[in-house]
């Protein structure tokens, strides 16, 4: 009681009126930095809450229309719909609308003049509301129309809703916010976005753009058998608002590895570094995409998709302004999704580079370095085969047997020469592998490259048509192999520390070249 007193008394204080410049303010809202497509889905939003089953959206130079036939609005729901900060009851976790803000802010950014015709089920004739930018400033007030729509209005109005009980139109003209002219382009723009943002709604609602049906474009890949699900889990989430009063809600987190394609079918699926990152989607709408808030972009991410689905309930820790743009999480929010999903964000682009580089290596050519270097054989230093197969008592080699081992388990070209004393192979041994190892079978040296190791990937992989430069780095890991096997035939301390050079270079070149 006492508080409402001293509210009363302070409402004193505050006595004289302070209505905005509607001129300088109307042309403020039109330049909030909304992009078109983005603008567009707002309007769009307001349909999807409105029950509709089928959405248009109509494209021309002079022209954009989105119909739907949702339940439509009466005269009092249309009279806040082209309000700024419309007093519409909205269902806070299932609605797409926020604010109050998406219809007005959302056509004028757009469109010097709005029109919408509405007709619900409980109100007979067709109603129409009408805000044109150039009165609002003629007049310095925010004005409007609002009344029945005329018998051309009418016709339109039937003819776009096909016989439709109920729905709405909004008309947006004199589009001077339109930043592509090109139609094609901007109607192919237009089902691109909403193909992927309203994904989740395709399956009870038929969107269109120009009279074309919009298919669902799933980033994940989901209905891929080839998909690789890591991880689809509910996280609490406990956050304070501005209020300092504890909230908590459930944030679902799903994390897949694309499958592994040929380069060509990847570019048409867009695996590429833009593209790459978290989907988020806000009550199942997706309002932002690409979102990477913990590492940063990398090629070894291309095939990493994944999404974070939340209610409309946590705006505020989630940060989502009016727009449904993007997100800015609370630093509280931040630091649990990080902790839970950062390590297997790690884990997924590594296992896609592991995968990747076996097939990327197929591709490359070692024979050259294999035949010049066995033309050259008898000017090169190379160790005494008979002291390094055995060791002093008489015994084979142990270090022979290990690496036999896991040459059996590597994968191997069996169509070369088998005339060369050295043959290179590939092997997966890991990131924190050595860039090589080398061992000897008979009079063949083998060495083992290890594609894991960003050495390979830059000077091996990266270079698939520059045989040349394959052809010197594999001399370059040959020579330094040959002195490793001919030092251990000679005198195993000597060996050891060949060993611990070749790991100290091996750790140096990973972190110099990640």
């Amino acid at each position: 009681m006492e508080q409402k007193v001293n509210q009363k008394n302070e409402m004193k204080e505050f006595n004289y009126d302070n209505e905005p410049n509607a001129g300088i303010l109307i042309y403020a809202l039109q330049h909030l930095g909304y992009k078109n497509d983005v603008a567009l889905c707002d309007i769009i939003d307001n349909s999807i809450d409105a029950g509709a089953t089928k959405i248009s959206l109509y494209m021309d130079k002079d022209k954009i229309m989105i119909v739907d036939n949702g339940k439509g609005m009466t005269f009092s729901i249309l009279d806040e719909a082209l309000k700024l900060g419309s007093d519409i009851i909205r269902e806070n976790n299932t609605t797409l609308g926020k604010f109050g803000m998406g219809l007005s802010t959302a056509s004028m950014s757009i469109a010097d003049k709005t029109t919408v015709l509405t007709k619900s089920l409980r109100v007979e004739p067709i109603l129409k509301s009408s805000v044109d930018i150039n009165i609002v400033k003629l007049n310095n007030k925010f004005v409007k129309y609002i009344g029945e729509a005329n018998r051309q209005e009418e016709e339109l109005f039937q003819q776009l809703l096909e016989g439709e009980k109920s729905g709405t139109i909004v008309i947006l003209e004199q589009c001077a916010g339109i930043k592509n002219k090109n139609v094609n382009q901007f109607s192919n723009r237009m089902k691109s976005v909403m193909a992927r943002i309203y994904r989740k709604f395709m399956d009870k609602i038929d969107f269109y753009v120009n009279g074309i049906k919009v298919e669902a474009d799933d980033p994940l890949l989901l209905n891929d058998k080839e998909t690789q699900v890591f991880c689809d889990e509910n996280y609490e989430i406990k956050w304070k608002d501005k209020n300092g009063v504890e909230k908590k809600s459930t944030i679902n987190a799903k994390l897949v590895l694309l499958p592994l394609m040929p380069v060509e079918e990847a570019k048409q699926k867009k695996m590429n570094i833009p593209n790459q990152g978290f989907s988020i989607l806000r009550n199942s709408r997706e309002i932002a995409f690409g979102y990477m808030p913990w590492l940063a972009k990398h090629n070894r991410f291309n095939r990493f998709r994944g999404e974070i689905s939340f209610q409309s309930d946590m705006d505020e820790a989630m940060g989502v302004d009016f727009t449904k743009n993007g997100i800015d999480m609370m630093d509280s929010v931040n630091d649990i999704l990080q902790e839970c999903l950062k390590v297997q964000i790690i884990a997924i682009g590594n296992k896609s580079k592991r995968e990747t580089a076996k097939v990327e290596d197929n591709d490359i050519n070692h024979e050259n370095a294999e035949r010049l270097i066995s033309t050259k054989s008898n000017i090169l230093i190379t160790p005494r085969i008979e002291e390094y197969a055995n060791g002093e008592d008489g015994e084979e080699n142990s270090y022979q047997e290990e690496n036999t081992s896991r040459f059996e388990e590597s994968t191997i070209n069996q169509n070369r020469n088998t005339d060369v004393n050295v043959r290179f192979i590939s092997v997966s041994a890991g990131r924190t592998g050595n860039i090589f190892e080398a061992h000897l079978e008979g009079r063949t040296t083998v060495i083992e490259w290890n594609i894991d190791h960003p050495f390979y990937e830059k000077f091996v992989l990266s270079n698939t048509e520059n045989s040349e430069l394959v052809t010197a780095v594999d001399y370059l890991i040959y020579s330094i192999a040959i002195s490793q096997l001919k030092v251990l035939a000679d005198d195993n301390n000597k060996a050891e520390i060949i060993s611990q050079l070749i790991s100290v270079m091996s750790n140096n070149m990973r972190a110099l070249l990640d």
